[in-house]
């Protein structure tokens, strides 16, 4: 991902790894902003949208769970 902002749905829950790169993730439900870099992770419940704030140019692996 390029630097910006973004809001992204998901119908499945989705794990969203981090391999290289900067940025802050607000998750459904959440109020304040996580701090994600290089080497982290985080999980978006099914049916739901999440929005990134991305600092840095960022290299990401998506993995969908079927549930």
């Amino acid at each position: 991902m390029l630097p910006g902002e973004y809001e992204f749905g998901t119908g499945d829950k989705e794990v969203m790894e981090i391999l290289a790169g900067d940025l802050k993730v607000l998750l459904p439900g959440d109020t304040e902003w996580k701090h994600i870099q290089g080497g982290d992770e985080f999980v978006v419940p099914a049916n739901s949208k999440f929005r990134l704030q991305v600092a840095a140019v960022t290299d990401y692996c998506c993995s969908y769970i079927k549930e």
